[in-house]
């Protein structure tokens, strides 16, 4: 495991997505928590990051599947 911790510009970078996109998945419950270290400093851990971009590539992967056995 990567426990390596990384600050929202990495987060940014690796998902493509905005900072607004971001709190608003977590405020869904839809994007890990980021783990607070002080007042204003908040990490993500790596490997969290990592295991959500996996699982995004596993739902879009799952969805090709489903459009191939079930044509329109």
């Amino acid at each position: 495991m990567n426990s390596e911790f990384i600050r929202l510009p990495q987060v940014i970078y690796l998902t493509g997505l905005g900072k607004t996109s971001i709190y608003k998945l977590m405020s869904n419950n839809a994007f890990p928590v980021p783990i607070s270290f002080g007042a204003r400093q908040v990490y993500w851990q790596h490997n969290d990051i990592q295991t959500w971009i996996k699982q995004k590539i596993k739902e879009r992967d799952s969805r090709k599947t489903q459009l191939r056995t079930y044509p329109y």
